[in-house]
C-alpha cells in the first residue's frame, strides 16, 4: 500500500491578480482566507489522509507501543512520544543511517 500524495493547488495567492479586490471581487475577508488555504488544505491532508494511512499500514491495535488506554481507537497521549515510538522522522534531507521500519519525512527549509 502506498500513501496518498498532496496534490492540492496551494499557489492560492499567485494565481490572483495584482488587485485582487478590484478584479477579482474579492473582499478583504475573502482575501484574507486565500493567504490561509495552503495551509488549511495541508492541515486538512495530514490530519485526515495521511496519518490515517500510516496508522492503518503501520500501527497495529495490540502494538505494545500503545498506552493500555488507548490501544482501543489507535491514538497518542502525547504526539512527539507516539511519533518517537512508531520512528517517525523528519529533516531537511535523508539521513545517512535509519533504523529498522523507521518513516522519514523530508521537508523543505
Amino acid at each position: 500500500m502506498s500513501l496518498t500524495k498532496f496534490t492540492k493547488n496551494v499557489n492560492n495567492i499567485q494565481a490572483l491578480s495584482d488587485r485582487p479586490n478590484t478584479a477579482d471581487g474579492l473582499t478583504s475577508h475573502e482575501l484574507k482566507e486565500r493567504f490561509d488555504q495552503a495551509g488549511v488544505d495541508l492541515k486538512d491532508y495530514i490530519n485526515n489522509t495521511l496519518i490515517s494511512e500510516i496508522e492503518d499500514k503501520y500501527v497495529e491495535d495490540d502494538d505494545s507501543r500503545l498506552s493500555n488506554s488507548r490501544k482501543c481507537n489507535n491514538e497518542f497521549d502525547n504526539f512527539v512520544t507516539a511519533r518517537n515510538n512508531l520512528k517517525i522522522k523528519t529533516g531537511t534531507s535523508l539521513p545517512s543511517t535509519v533504523e529498522e521500519d523507521c518513516i522519514f519525512l523530508v521537508y523543505e527549509s
